[in-house]
């Protein structure tokens, strides 16, 4: 570490500096004596010119830390941030790019302690449990900037001797993600605000899109009442996962919670994994009976998942439980009460089977008291990079590595449409990190789906972003006013020529009875 990193400045006088010692700027630290220099300020000069001065407690302290100055000179000049910190938090070691990152002086952080610059920096709760810390994306709040950090604790002698932390400037790639989400925003204004971020945090649910959180928003309302729940939304986009979000904010978290996919089921048996049996009810039947999810869910939640795949006739059996809380097993006896909330999810549009009669409209009016759709992952602007971070983070984990995205694979995952949604992109990260065997991600590591559109990234205009904001906000309006088009007309504050033109230009499905 250069002397004239440290030095601090200081007005002085002839006779303040007769009878010491003063020293060139350009010395070595381990070549002071201090045991010569009786003054508790050590001076330095750069061509006779006095330049500044250091403390005689802080040389001997930075003098005992900085033994192995060759690992010093070689982390000085990489484009990492290197900071190095006593078992007590006080800094003796930081880099040229920590100060530039940063924005600080070494002079003003050589010899302080880390709890005094940042009270809640993550390196203090490496001293804390002696175990290394591993973040992406982790906001730095007192400057404001993004890093992707590791932290380690260091032992000399077997002994615990402090912490080091080295990081990377990731900043301008989260503000340009943030540029995507404030364009969005200019035909947005209609939203509700937000719940809190800290809730957010609290509840561990990935996203900052706005409609995304919004459903949240929506869905902590409806956790708290039984009322049925139908959750809408392509293959992919974690149905499952709401489903389980608004049982567990339920007052029903501590009963059980029964899922059943009614694509998985063959037809023939559905009824009896849904309702259950009794002993001899048909061939093939267990001596003993079965009892059906319905009956398992008692007191607690079914999660009635591809409940668009039901056959009509199943479909009458379903309505019936739901209008009188009783189910009827196969092979008689009587029925049996339940006290069952019911989630349903769907990636069908239901209103088109309701129209070729392929689903009952009074089940869909059962299921459906509250509706929640969840966007597809290609809608969610920021989203996609916090998944990235997210799945990144946790795939190295498993797999022992440590690898970042290379800004050239990072375009292609952040243009490509991702019609698999959140589970595709999970698969992807996951594929990334198995293959990829150097520092980080590459695009010869992507799959090959999306190697193919590397030449192919092009940016998407201003005016794109806006037709594809307004065509989600018409659509939103519509389903709210039930598709009526004099209401959505007025809430949207346009003609009804200008509406009908818009809904044509859109190609937006309209039920065939609207008025």
């Amino acid at each position: 570490m250069k002397i004239s990193k440290i030095i601090k400045l200081k007005e002085h006088n002839k006779e303040e500096l007769n009878n010491i010692n003063i020293f060139p700027v350009d010395i070595s630290i381990d070549k002071i004596d201090v045991s010569e220099i009786n003054s508790e300020i050590i001076y330095f000069k750069d061509k006779e010119k006095i330049v500044g001065y250091i403390e005689k407690e802080l040389i001997c302290y930075l003098q005992e830390k900085n033994s192995n100055n060759m690992f010093l000179n070689i982390v000085e000049d990489i484009e990492e941030a290197v900071i190095i910190i006593d078992e007590f938090g006080r800094i003796f070691y930081a880099n040229k790019n920590y100060s530039k990152i940063l924005g600080v002086p070494l002079n003003k952080v050589i010899g302080k302690y880390i709890q005094n610059i940042e009270s809640n920096a993550s390196i203090i709760e490496v001293l804390k449990t002696k175990k290394p810390i591993i973040k992406s994306n982790h906001l730095i709040k007192s400057i404001e900037k993004y890093v992707n950090v590791r932290i380690y604790p260091f032992f000399v002698n077997s002994t615990f001797a402090g912490a080091y932390s080295i990081f990377t400037d990731v900043t301008e790639l989260n503000y340009l993600n943030q540029e995507v989400i404030r364009i969005s925003n200019v035909a947005s204004q209609y939203n509700e605000k937000l719940i809190a971020q800290e809730k957010l945090k609290e509840l561990k649910i990935v996203g900052k899109n706005k409609n995304f959180l919004n459903l949240i928003t929506k869905s902590l309302s409806v956790a708290k009442t039984d009322a049925s729940v139908l959750i809408l939304g392509e293959n992919g986009t974690g149905k499952d996962i709401l489903a389980k979000f608004i049982y567990k904010n339920s007052k029903r978290a501590d009963e059980p919670f029964i899922i059943l996919n009614c694509a998985a089921v063959p037809e023939n048996l559905i009824e009896s994994e849904m309702f259950g049996y009794y002993a001899g009810a048909f061939t093939g039947a267990k001596k003993t009976g079965q009892i059906g999810k319905f009956q398992m869910a008692d007191k607690g939640t079914i999660f009635l998942d591809e409940v668009g795949d039901m056959s009509l006739s199943m479909q009458a059996k379903l309505l019936r439980t739901l209008e009188t809380g009783e189910i009827e097993k196969i092979g008689g006896g009587q029925n049996i009460k339940v006290d069952v909330r019911v989630i349903a999810a769907t990636n069908q549009k239901l209103e088109s089977k309701i129209e070729d009669g392929s689903f009952r409209q009074d089940l869909f009016y059962r299921l459906s008291v509250v509706t929640l759709e969840l966007p597809p992952l290609r809608k969610r602007g920021v989203d996609i990079t916090l998944f990235i971070n997210y799945f990144l983070q946790k795939y190295n984990l498993k797999y022992n590595k440590n690898l970042m995205v290379s800004k050239e694979a990072y375009d292609i995952l952040l243009e490509y449409n991702w019609p698999g949604n959140i589970r595709e992109l999970k698969n992807c990260i996951e594929h990334c990190v198995i293959l990829a065997n150097g520092n980080s991600i590459e695009i010869e590591n992507l799959p090959k789906r999306l190697q193919n559109i590397k030449n192919k990234i092009i940016s998407t205009t201003l005016q794109e972003h806006l037709q594809e904001k307004e065509k989600e906000v018409i659509e939103n309006i519509l389903r709210v006013c039930n598709y009526n088009i004099n209401m959505a007309k007025k809430m949207l504050n346009i003609s009804e020529r200008t509406i009908y033109r818009k809904i044509k230009a859109y190609n937006i499905i309209l039920p065939k009875v609207t008025k």
